[in-house]
């Protein structure tokens, strides 16, 4: 199965006009720190890695490989963006088209529901098990274009899932930090648990490349399995680690407060 270079282009050129658009924004706005804009660069390079150049090509026929990319996208590019405060800038833009844009989407009651984080918890858990455990996860293998639309639901449904339990853009519905620690740390066992199912299967869960025989398949399968289970553990475990210091400095804020 081959990748059209359209891919290549298409998500070159969004990348491309994102980093322009955040950049000029936050030199007129400057609100965002500097670690923060670091973390959305971050964020940025790790996507261009991923989805433009050889790594996609090869990830449309090689399990693992699409493994990282998932990885990547769902549990750590997803919140690096929601850290770098994009949101934050495209709310409080004033001059540019996508500020009018966004501030049309954030009035929408519609658009505001996905930010709940009860909301958000449910679409990352589909997503989740959609592109692992039903027919859409073997389409993904058999169609380079539907492999392709998965990651960019890996990165929305990552985002919109991230946005309400990371600090860092203005939130439509407040999430108490106990909410967002918990919440981090049940979806640890969806993640985990995926990675754990594909490691330890006996069977191939997906279609196979014509060249590829079973056995490769199986033990192609048990890396990338392999790979979510350990990198889903730790990844998870930053992010945890993450949300409970700023409850900590809350709380420690309050006492403060309640001192004076």
């Amino acid at each position: 199965m081959k990748l059209s270079p359209i891919w290549d282009i298409a998500f070159g050129l969004t990348l491309a006009t994102i980093t322009y658009w955040y950049f000029a924004e936050n030199r007129k706005q400057r609100t965002v720190s500097l670690t923060r804009q670091i973390l959305f660069y971050l964020a940025i390079t790790l996507m261009a890695i991923i989805l433009v150049g050889p790594v996609p090509h090869k990830a449309v026929n090689t399990f693992w490989i699409h493994m990282i990319q998932h990885i990547l996208l769902m549990m750590l590019i997803s919140p690096l963006i929601v850290l770098g405060s994009p949101f934050k800038l495209l709310l409080s833009s004033t001059n540019s088209q996508a500020g009018r844009l966004g501030a049309v989407l954030a009035r929408n009651i519609l658009v505001r529901q996905l930010f709940k984080a009860e909301v958000g918890f449910g679409i990352f858990l589909t997503v989740l098990v959609l592109t692992h455990f039903s027919p859409l996860a073997n389409a993904g293998m058999q169609n380079s274009n539907i492999h392709s639309l998965e990651l960019i639901l890996f990165l929305v449904g990552g985002v919109i899932y991230y946005y309400p339990v990371i600090e860092g853009n203005p939130q439509p519905y407040p999430v108490p930090y106990s909410k967002r620690v918990l919440s981090l740390f049940a979806m640890m066992l969806p993640e985990t648990m995926t990675g754990f199912f594909l490691y330890s299967g006996n069977r191939v869960l997906h279609s196979l490349p014509h060249h590829t025989s079973m056995s490769m398949g199986l033990k192609d399968q048990h890396t990338g399995g392999a790979i979510m289970w350990a990198m889903g553990m730790l990844i998870d475990s930053m992010w945890i680690v993450l949300a409970a210091r700023d409850w900590f400095e809350n709380e420690r804020l309050l006492a403060e407060a309640e001192d004076e």
